[in-house]
């Protein structure tokens, strides 16, 4: 499957944001599993996550920045990081990042239910 141009759209209250998405293995594979809605919990008011299946992964990053959507390996986890800070998170694969709106996120304290689809 070709990500070029390809878009996620994420939705959850009344928002709708659109992510760009990375050309990797683990992209590809988590994909395949959409659409699909998640629960998401929030965690330390910067990222909202949910487990997910095991995914495959080609290589691993240590940092991320505010509006990523990455894979977490250690704990199998999809994350959204609409925060920064500079604590080093290792084991991360980058998915995507939100184009715009990543402060809509810091308005849905706590558990949040997230659409997540390709456009």
């Amino acid at each position: 499957m070709k990500l070029e141009n390809q878009t996620l759209i994420l939705s959850f209250g009344d928002e709708t944001l659109k992510a760009s998405l990375e050309n990797n293995a683990t992209v590809r594979e988590f994909i395949q599993s959409l659409p699909v809605t998640f629960t998401m919990n929030d965690l330390f008011n910067r990222e909202k996550f949910v487990e997910v299946n095991d995914l495959e992964v080609e290589r691993t990053i240590s940092n991320y920045s505010r509006g990523d959507i990455s894979y977490w390996t250690p704990g199998k986890a999809l994350v959204i990081y609409y925060k920064d800070d500079d604590e080093p998170i290792h084991g991360l694969v980058k998915l995507g990042e939100i184009l715009e709106g990543t402060e809509r996120l810091e308005n849905y304290p706590g558990s949040i239910e997230v659409k997540i689809d390709i456009e």
